[in-house]
């Protein structure tokens, strides 16, 4: 038996195609393209045959498809009903990439709580009881685990962490609050904090060499580069960012 699971993120989609043992045989990645959610549905499908392809396989090989999307996700509906990063609101995305994939069942989840049970059932969680996850990328997710089952909570985003106020009166966050946690600890949020301290850095330093000059070409690895290179403002910039992760 084989299984098909599809990990949507702000940036990219992963796709991967695993064993009965767990194991992943093939994996397959693409752009998120976020013009509309039927683009999302069409790329996220694309994909999905793309990996199985890799595998050798066909949509008859695998039972259903594992869907792992950000967002507040109703699993009684299959509908996303809000996602900040996204163009969902009220979007039935199970619908959507059933009609893709030939009507094949597609299970879905809040991305990060799918990554909670993964590690709880095959990763670093294994064996525990209790356990909480956070995920790190366009935005910051969180799931928990609570007597070996998802706590999704009575409004189905009982552990979007992301979303805890950090900083009063911060930065405006995609989901219109501000100073929420992802607005600094998510690769978005590092890329913003870089930016900030490149406006005020020599443009002689390693900040502005690595890009080019070009503040456009900055991203979550910019500042980690310029530390490295012994930079002192690339420093600053990963000591704010490890203290927001901590």
């Amino acid at each position: 038996m084989y299984y098909l699971g599809i990990d949507l993120g702000g940036t990219n989609i992963a796709v991967g195609v695993v064993d009965e043992n767990n194991a992943i045989i093939a994996r397959a990645t693409s752009k998120t393209k976020v013009d509309s959610p039927e683009q999302v549905a069409d790329a996220m499908a694309e994909t999905a045959r793309a990996a199985l392809a890799n595998a050798g396989l066909t949509l008859d090989d695998v039972p259903w498809v594992g869907l792992g999307s950000p967002g507040t996700i109703n699993k009684a509906t299959g509908i996303i009903e809000f996602a900040n990063n996204l163009p969902f609101s009220n979007t039935p995305m199970e619908q959507m990439l059933s009609q893709r994939l030939d009507g094949k069942k597609v299970l879905m989840e809040n991305d990060a709580n799918a990554a909670a049970y993964g590690e709880y059932m095959a990763g670093a969680l294994k064996g525990a009881d209790n356990a909480v996850a956070i995920t790190l990328g366009t935005g910051v997710g969180g799931g928990i685990i609570i007597d070996h089952k998802i706590y999704s909570g009575s409004n189905f985003a009982g552990a979007e962490l992301g979303h805890t106020v950090i900083v009063v009166d911060g930065r405006p966050c995609t989901c219109g609050r501000l100073g929420c946690w992802e607005t600094y600890a998510s690769a978005t949020g590092l890329i913003k904090t870089t930016k900030e301290h490149m406006e005020k850095a020599p443009k002689d330093s390693a900040l502005w060499t690595i890009v080019g000059g070009d503040m456009d070409k900055v991203n979550g690895r910019t500042a980690f580069d310029a530390m490295r290179q012994g930079d002192p403002v690339g420093k600053e910039i990963v000591d704010e960012y490890v203290k927001y992760l901590s």
